[in-house]
């Protein structure tokens, strides 16, 4: 994994965390959306970034993943399609200027695919996370964290790691509440 983690370009890593930092310091919401592995990272990452910063800073941050309520995945994948599980909830909570960040370990998830479409239509700002290349959504994805291993496990543990200094980084680069100190 430490080997892995070497092979992802540092300037990759620090334009996400830019990004980041401009969202949140610009008050937009934050969406991830992943499939299997991918996504618990999507479920994982906002309850950090959500509650932590908020902790850390005393700012509220919008930050929620579209993988969390069953209900609402099966009811658009029974009642249209399968792809479209995150696209209409992209729709629905992206606004222009927001972040999405579209998790697949093979970068050609068909569901992943289109939520990143319906952002990029909507006038979001779409961040990529995938492997095995990139697949297709290192080509519609505005900007992207590829990484380079055919490893289905190991691509989501570097996905789940790259949050966590995103995550590490905005927050030590921001001031401290008093009750934080």
């Amino acid at each position: 994994m430490a080997a892995l983690l070497r092979k992802i370009p540092e300037a990759d890593v620090g334009h996400a965390i830019g990004l980041f930092r401009d969202n949140y310091e610009n008050e937009r919401r934050t969406v991830f959306c992943g499939n299997g592995g991918s996504a618990a990272t999507a479920s994982h990452l906002p309850a950090d970034f959500q509650k932590n910063m908020f902790l850390h800073s005393g700012k509220p941050w919008e930050i929620l993943s579209l993988v969390d309520s069953v209900p609402l995945l099966t009811a658009w994948s029974n009642d249209t399609d399968y792809a479209n599980v995150f696209a209409g909830q992209v729709r629905t909570w992206v606004r222009p200027g927001d972040l999405l960040v579209a998790i697949s370990g093979s970068g050609n998830s068909p569901n992943i695919l289109a939520a990143v479409e319906a952002a990029s239509e909507i006038g979001a700002v779409t961040l990529g996370w995938s492997g095995f290349g990139g697949g297709l959504l290192a080509q519609k994805a505005q900007h992207n964290i590829v990484i380079h291993s055919d490893n289905m496990q190991m691509v989501e543990d570097a996905h789940m790691v790259i949050g966590h200094l995103i995550y590490s980084a905005l927050r030590d680069t921001l001031p401290q509440t008093s009750a934080d100190e």
